[in-house]
Order: structure tokens, then C-alpha cells, then sequence
């Protein structure tokens, strides 16, 4: 077996670091003759360049990075794959299906989540993904290339952007569909987005919400579907249980931001399921909950003012506040202030004019300062439509111009509009 780093024409390619003799045992098992896994590919994930910007922490913390990666290889992979850990600083991961360009892909976005959970940043110029191939003449070989080429080489072949280019491969995995009768198909997947400060110009706030995949498959489903309320339902936990285990690493690493969770008025509606949400809201250490936020979606037009303030009671102990997030409708907003909701906002949708936008957020923006709430607005597309909603009061705006969607929140950043407008278009370019 060599240990030679090769490459292809088109790659950038790194020395790679021995590999010690019972890694190479162990994807001599893999790899050889009727010993070998159904495989689509083989991955080395290494932990070689955290231990060394870890330096001596390493020692103190390297269980905790092996528990959490293995939390990631859970989170990301289906049973179908097998990842093993091989020595002191590498991992195994053979994928049954996907080929080895989504593979790479899935690994450096395992390995880029490591990074910023553990250092509160991830420079994919400093991350290496490492492939396991066999040479003609049967010997074992890796191939090595830094995830932002990766990246770069995604999107000249047609990825949307380095997040959704992964997404899409993690996808492939295991896509659950609405027409699937068995709830053990639908796995809701979460994700982070961020929102600007309109006062303070920075970024301090993430939103944790389902991904558009799993929105699309809720948003398949009839509200008479008896699945409806229980994968929202699924969802919600999997986002309340997810963003918690995340924050608590990051907080662990001095890291610090305002956290907004979604969670459907169904879910908070239904007794059983407010119960058992309720139990894990209960589980919040006490230090997160300065920064937790919730924000409830699905708030039906007409709502009684009993059932909004029952809602807002019991998760008061677990937030700093609790906002109400509208589609469309014209609510009674004296009922969401009374009952002691903190914010409100409504959704800019993609294609819609204008006039129309700008009409609805400088209407309902007024209300809801009259009220002495907090306004805010989410899809926010265009330079153009930042500054309607501006104009129209809101504190807070979300939505493509200001941060597209991440696996793990980002450190609080000033930011001026211009700044945004800049990063937004600078991104767009490179898609």
C-alpha cells in the first residue's frame, strides 16, 4: 500500500500526512476483494489540522470532538453508510450509494461544521478532504483537495451555492417524500439563517428553521392529511433539539449570538404534542436562555386571544421573548400585544410585486408599532426591498440578500446595508 498523494489535472493538491498502520489495515479490510462494502466511495475525514490549531486543548478536548463528530456522521449519514473511527486523528466513512464527488462533498461539510463547533469559525481554504482510491496496480492511494476548491469545482458544474450543492447530496441519501405512507421516511432536516439589525447594523441573530426540503414536503401535505400536524410536530423537536445541542458546544467555545427558533402554533395547539415540546423546552440549560427566542408560525386568522396568551405563557420561562411570524392576513394585533407577544412580522414572497410588498409592510409595520411591538420581515430579496423595509420600521430583516442558509450559526458581525448589498452580489457571482 502507498501512501503517495495523487492527483488529477484540474486539482490543487496537499502532502498528505502518514497514515498510521492501523488506518491501513483497516482499509485493507474495506477495500480488498469479498471483504469489500458495497461501497460508492471511501473517505478519510482527519482531525489532524483542529488538533493543531487546538494545540495543547487538544488533549482536554478531543473526546468531546470525537462525540461530536460522531453526533455529525449521525446527523448526516443514513445506516446505510459505516464510518468507524481508525486512529488518534482519522476517520473512515464508506458511502453504499452516493459517488465520490457528493461524498467529498458531504464530508467537508461534516468536517467545516467540526470546525466552527469547536473553533467558532470554518476556513474552507484550511480544510482538506481526503478520498480513498485503488491504484491499478491494486495498491491503496489518497487523494487530497481543500473543500473550497471542492466548492468552486460544485459550482462550475451547476451547483446553486456551496450549501445547497451539499444539501443535495446529503439528499440523495435518503429523500423523503410527501406521498410516503411511512412516517419513518421523513427525516426533517434543520438549518440556520441569518438576520441584520437594522439599528445596530450587525449581524447578531440566527434563525433555526426546517430546510426547503422539508418545507416542501409539509407544504405537499392538505391540512386534512393525518401526517400534517405530526411531521410539523417531528419537525419542531428535531429543530428545539438540534439548535440545542449546537448552541451548547458553541456556547462551550465562548461562542454567542441570538437564536430564533420556528415552531408551528399546531404543535403548541395540540395537547400531546405541547406536552412533550414543553418537556424538552425544560431541558434548556439555564445560560442558553437569554438567547432563545422563539417565533411561532401557522397562527390561523381569527385566533382567540385565550389561546395566543396561553401559548405565550408557557414558553416565557424558556426565551428572552416570543415573536408571531404571518404569512399574509390583517390579525388583530391589540390581541398579540395583550397577550404579551413581543414582536411581529410578516414574509415578503418570491415574485411578489413591488407595490403590493410595499403596501403591506408600510400597513402592517404602522399597526404593529402602534401596538409597541417589534416589526420585522423575512424574504428579503433585493436592495430595493431592504430599504421598503426599513422605511416601513422593521428592526430585523431576513431572507437571500442578507445570508443564505448555513449548517451552524456564524460569530455576531457589524455590517452596514452597503456592506450586505456587496456580499450579496459578490455571491451571486460566484454561483
Amino acid at each position: 500500500m502507498t501512501d503517495q498523494t495523487f492527483a488529477d489535472p484540474a486539482s490543487s493538491i496537499e502532502e498528505t500526512p502518514a497514515i498510521p498502520d492501523q488506518t491501513k489495515a483497516r482499509l485493507r479490510h474495506i477495500l480488498a476483494g469479498g471483504q469489500r462494502h458495497s461501497a460508492g466511495a471511501v473517505q478519510l475525514i482527519g482531525l489532524g489540522t483542529l488538533r493543531d490549531r487546538l494545540g495543547k486543548r487538544w488533549d482536554i478536548v478531543k473526546e468531546r470532538i470525537y462525540e461530536q463528530t460522531e453526533r455529525l456522521f449521525d446527523r448526516h449519514l443514513p445506516p446505510s453508510d459505516v464510518w468507524l473511527r481508525a486512529d488518534d486523528a482519522n476517520y473512515l466513512v464508506v458511502f453504499a450509494t452516493l459517488d465520490r464527488q457528493a461524498a467529498e462533498l458531504i464530508c467537508g461539510r461534516i468536517v467545516s461544521e467540526l470546525h466552527r463547533l469547536m473553533l467558532g469559525n470554518s476556513d474552507t481554504s484550511q480544510i482538506t478532504v481526503r478520498s480513498i482510491v485503488t491504484e491499478l496496480d491494486g495498491n491503496i492511494a489518497v487523494e487530497a483537495m481543500q473543500l473550497d476548491q471542492l466548492i468552486a469545482r460544485a459550482a462550475q458544474q451547476g451547483a446553486a451555492s456551496p450549501q445547497s450543492e451539499a444539501a443535495d447530496a446529503g439528499d440523495a441519501r435518503t429523500v423523503p417524500t410527501a406521498d410516503a405512507h411511512d412516517g419513518g421516511s421523513f427525516h426533517p432536516t434543520i438549518c440556520y439563517r441569518p438576520v441584520f439589525d437594522t439599528s445596530h447594523k450587525v449581524l447578531s441573530t440566527y434563525v433555526c428553521h426546517a430546510d426547503e426540503e422539508t418545507k416542501r414536503i409539509l407544504n405537499a401535505l392538505s391540512t386534512d392529511d393525518a401526517r400534517s400536524e405530526d411531521y410539523r410536530f417531528r419537525t419542531d423537536m428535531e429543530l428545539l433539539s438540534q439548535s440545542i445541542e449546537i448552541y451548547e458546544e458553541l456556547y462551550k467555545n465562548s461562542f454567542r449570538y441570538i437564536q430564533n427558533l420556528t415552531v408551528s402554533f399546531s404543535t403548541l395547539s395540540i395537547g400531546r404534542h405541547r406536552r412533550e415540546y414543553l418537556a424538552r423546552c425544560h431541558s434548556i440549560p439555564s445560560h442558553l436562555i437569554p438567547f432563545i427566542v422563539f417565533v411561532i408560525q401557522g397562527v390561523p386568522t381569527g385566533v382567540p386571544y385565550s389561546r395566543i396568551s396561553e401559548i405565550t405563557t408557557i414558553l416565557k420561562p424558556y426565551s428572552r421573548a416570543v415573536l408571531v411570524l404571518l404569512d399574509d392576513g390583517a390579525p388583530n394585533l391589540a390581541a398579540f400585544a395583550q397577550a404579551g407577544v413581543r414582536g411581529m412580522g410578516i414574509t415578503v414572497h418570491a415574485g411578489e410585486p413591488d407595490a403590493r410588498a410595499t403596501n403591506r409592510l408600510h400597513s402592517f409595520g404602522t399597526h404593529v408599532h402602534r401596538h409597541g411591538m417589534i416589526f420585522f420581515v423575512d424574504g428579503i430579496r433585493s436592495a430595493a426591498m431592504l430599504r421598503i423595509a426599513e422605511d416601513a420600521g422593521a428592526s430585523y430583516v431576513a431572507g437571500p440578500l442578507i445570508g443564505q442558509d448555513t449548517d451552524v450559526p456564524g460569530h455576531m458581525k457589524r455590517m452596514t446595508e452597503r456592506e450586505l448589498i456587496q456580499k450579496s452580489a459578490k455571491t451571486a457571482r460566484h454561483r
